[in-house]
């Protein structure tokens, strides 16, 4: 990566004198940035651009090129790489659109360059991007003008869309933010998110990332990177449904994301989940600080309103405002003019114009090890307030960096002093006390979760009786075949057997004991209870009969012709509450767990945490406790707990069973039931899909 950052020479193929020519923009942004390496643009057109000799070809040069900006009719691109190749230019940034993300024939065009990479050992950025900036040496390869430039900071951007790049950076200039470095990614022919991510992680000038992706090609990677990193990932996916699947396929080539998948990743492994571009603006004025190392707030406010404001904030976002220190009580009320301040917190300054005294006050804060951040209000109320007061910000800016404190500043009434802040002390300000409040929520220290990659505790389970049951052919098991399946791994279920003929059945539920349920049992058949497969309160031989006939009419009006089936009959547990434990192979993150309401429940009250794998116990019983069911069977006003302990182990053989059996691509326990004061689970339906 470091060689497409660093180039000491750039050929920019695709130019012309024409001046509706796209590449002309990559030549104007080199030299408006101020690149510091040869510029050789390239055309077969020849002529001259901005005082530089077109050259017809790239064997014109007067040597090979470190790298090459592509921005061609795409059914010339393979040729151009191909001619790169020859000359030994390995870096290639290609630009033009109309690949994969259009139709077969691009796709095809993509895979001839992969033959022609992988022929001549080239690595390659793109194609449908909008390039790289680096605003360390000027190199800024984007065609689109980039009105205003970004401003140079340590905030580096990786995005697979170059308009939501550059629309990034107008606002980060505007905000006070700066640029690092920038990668367009397109259709990740060949470079991808987690190469360039980790080349950031490690770059000096980068202090933060922005991860834009309209699809995630390995998550478990990402998620492992983001878990060694020192520095904060903001990883935005919106592509997540329907509704954004058509456009973000013929924009980059992407499919959509589970957005619960990619939270619970972010939440795993540290990095921030932003839903708005808005979060990540805010979130990342506060990057360049210290992390906020606890929810230990003390507000300073000019005005009492906005400290009302922030006060409410602050209980929405989970932080406490802790009382002064009495020390600081006692200079406060000393202070204080006409006696009516309050020593409390927020602390309300309006009655307070000595600054010297706001000085004072920050200098307490940044000393007191119970307090985890500062929160400043601030804004002149007169003009002779002016000059004093920015002197006064100053000071408390460099008193909190000193410290290692966290200090956000929101910017009251003369909105002029956001750009005094921004451009004097460098220190990004917030527009609204929420948003600073938000900032400091994002910017929370979080212990390193476990990483994907750590070694498993043994297996709770046999491995080869669980490989003797699993079918070669794809699709879902039969009930019969998913219950026998939950018995190999460990897992509980009601007392059960198989039936072909209404004697066999009656004869089961008679050593079940009554009540039972009966269900009809085939592998076409997934869902039994919209189908009417399933009848339940059966109490006694006559209605177990009858039951088997209208599953035999069901069977024969509902299966595939010549399908075999057969009923299941189970005994009908009562009380406990229903959950959902579940599993599914995504295909960006892999195996992914779910706990929560079971029933009717799940789709009512859509109460379910998700996990990616791999999981043990103890993060088992996390997941569970972050359920309003989890909160229900750790027991309520004095109720017994449910057998948390069984749970968690259930969804630990659900993980390895996932990680062991890649073939596998979802198994949906629901309803299991658990008892408060009892011991164990039971589950009452079992659907298991192989592939």
């Amino acid at each position: 990566m470091h060689k497409f950052f660093y180039p000491q020479s750039v050929a920019v193929v695709g130019v012309s004198a024409n001046p509706v020519n796209l590449a002309q923009g990559i030549v104007a942004n080199l030299l408006k940035f101020g690149y510091q390496g040869q510029i050789f643009p390239v055309g077969p057109r020849g002529g001259q651009i901005f005082g530089l000799p077109i050259l017809p070809s790239l064997e014109d040069l007067p040597r090979p090129v470190d790298l090459a900006a592509i921005l061609t009719p795409a059914r010339v691109v393979p040729q151009v790489v191909e001619t790169c190749g020859r000359l030994g230019i390995t870096r290639l940034v290609v630009e033009s659109a109309g690949f994969s993300e259009l139709n077969e024939a691009g796709r095809a065009m993509e895979e001839e360059i992969k033959g022609l990479l992988q022929r001549y050992r080239l690595r390659l950025v793109g194609p449908n991007g909008l390039g790289l900036i680096n605003m360390e040496n000027g190199l800024a390869l984007p065609f689109a003008s980039l009105n205003p430039p970004p401003r140079q900071g340590r905030i580096a951007i990786i995005s697979q869309s170059g308009g939501v790049g550059s629309h990034l950076f107008a606002w980060m200039a505007r905000e006070g933010l700066g640029l690092s470095k920038f990668l367009s990614l397109g259709n990740r022919l060949d470079v991808a998110e987690n190469e360039v991510l980790a080349y950031f992680l490690e770059d000096p000038g980068t202090q933060a990332v922005y991860l834009y992706l309209e699809g995630v090609r390995d998550g478990r990677e990402l998620m492992n990177l983001a878990h060694r990193a020192a520095k904060p990932i903001y990883l935005h996916v919106p592509n997540v449904g329907e509704e954004t699947a058509v456009i973000a396929h013929s924009h980059t080539a992407s499919l959509a994301s589970d957005e619960r998948v990619v939270e619970a990743a972010c939440g795993q492994s540290g990095m921030l989940h932003i839903k708005h571009q808005r979060e990540f603006l805010a979130a990342a004025k506060l990057s360049g600080q210290p992390p906020v190392n606890g929810r230990r707030v003390v507000v300073l406010s000019r005005t009492g309103g906005e400290a009302v404001v922030t006060a409410y904030a602050c209980r929405q976002w989970g932080f406490k405002l802790p009382p002064l220190s009495p020390r600081l009580a006692e200079l406060i009320r000393q202070r204080s003019r006409a006696g009516v301040i309050r020593p409390t917190n927020p602390i309300d300054l309006g009655d307070i114009f000595d600054f010297a005294v706001y000085e004072e006050i920050v200098a307490a804060l940044c000393r007191d090890p119970e307090v985890d951040a500062i929160l400043f209000n601030y804004g002149p109320m007169a003009d002779f307030e002016l000059d004093r007061g920015r002197e006064m910000a100053r000071r408390c800016v460099e008193q909190a960096r000193a410290a290692h404190k966290p200090l956000a500043v929101t910017i009251l009434v003369s909105l002029e002093e956001e750009e005094y802040f921004r451009e004097t002390l460098g220190v990004p300000v917030f527009h609204f006390p929420e948003e600073a409040v938000e900032a400091l929520a994002a910017n929370l220290h979080q212990d390193n979760p476990a990483e994907l990659t750590a070694p498993e505790a043994p297996l709770l389970f046999s491995r080869e009786k669980v490989a003797d049951i699993l079918p070669m052919e794809p699709g879902f098991l039969s009930l019969s075949q998913a219950l026998a399946l939950l018995d190999a791994l460990g897992i509980a279920a009601a007392p059960w057997g198989a039936a072909s003929t209404p004697e066999e059945a009656v004869a089961l539920a008679g050593r079940l004991g009554y009540p039972v349920c009966l269900k009809l049992d085939a592998a076409s058949l997934v869902h039994k209870t919209e189908a009417g497969a399933v009848i339940l309160d059966l109490g006694e031989p006559a209605a177990v009969a009858g039951a088997c006939a209208t599953l035999a009419r069901i069977a024969r009006d509902s299966l595939p012709a010549g399908e075999d089936w057969q009923m299941v009959v189970m005994a009908q547990v009562q009380g406990g509450l229903e959950l959902l434990l579940g599993a599914r192979r995504d295909p960006a993150f892999g195996p992914v767990l779910a706990f929560g309401a079971g029933g009717v429940g799940t789709e009512v009250l859509e109460d379910v945490s998700l996990r990616i794998a791999p999981l043990d116990p103890a993060q088992a019983r996390e997941q569970i406790a972050a359920t309003r069911s989890g909160q229900m069977l750790a027991g309520l006003r004095g109720q017994p707990p449910a057998d948390l302990e069984a749970l968690s182990r259930a969804l630990t053989i659900l993980s390895q069973f996932m990680l062991h059996f890649p073939q596998v691509q979802e198994v949906d326990l629901n309803p299991v039931r658990a008892f408060t004061g009892r011991p164990g689970l039971l589950a009452l339906d079992a659907r298991v899909r192989v592939k």
